[in-house]
């Protein structure tokens, strides 16, 4: 039974997962838009949201947070 569990897996292993939500969240940010799946689309929406919040907080906690999880300097000077 799949009671709590609260998000997708995409049929992939946790190192798999973070690294395709990673990607789709930079070309997401740096090209506005992305052709994806339904369930994918999803899976970002939670994934990136939270960053966006962080990323109005202009203080270098929250860029250094931003950049933790994008590992990808035009995209979080972008957001």
């Amino acid at each position: 039974m799949r009671h709590g569990k609260t998000f997708n897996h995409l049929g992939r292993k946790v190192g798999h997962r973070r690294a395709l939500l990673k990607n789709m969240s930079v070309a997401l940010i740096t090209h506005k838009r992305i052709n994806t799946t339904v369930a994918k689309a999803k899976a970002l929406r939670k994934h990136l949201e939270p960053l966006v919040t962080k990323a109005k907080n202009n203080t270098t906690h929250s860029r250094r947070t931003v950049f933790s999880y994008l590992q990808d300097k035009e995209a979080t000077s972008e957001l």
